[in-house]
């Protein structure tokens, strides 16, 4: 992680594409790997794209909690050309 960044901490932004079901042979190109950050079989029968990602300006301390859960960002942190 960049200085700055730390346990603990929101740091990246991410746009999600669409979400679909996979072959095993769709799963092993290396092309789609890396849209989906998964790799082969290791991977499930569905992948989402991953669009874009980027750095916050500064890393923002975040509660965790189990499962998907929302947070507040303050807009000064959010990167340019994401709002």
């Amino acid at each position: 992680l960049p200085p700055g960044f730390g346990k603990g901490m929101a740091v990246a932004i991410v746009e999600l594409g669409k979400t679909f079901e996979t072959s095993l042979e769709q799963r092993c190109d290396p092309e789609f790997q890396r849209k989906v950050g998964a790799f082969g079989a290791d991977s499930g029968m569905r992948a989402t794209e991953i669009r874009r990602v980027s750095y916050l300006k500064k890393g923002v301390q975040v509660s965790g909690k189990g499962g998907i859960f929302k947070v507040n960002i303050d807009r000064n942190v959010i990167p340019d050309g994401w709002l």
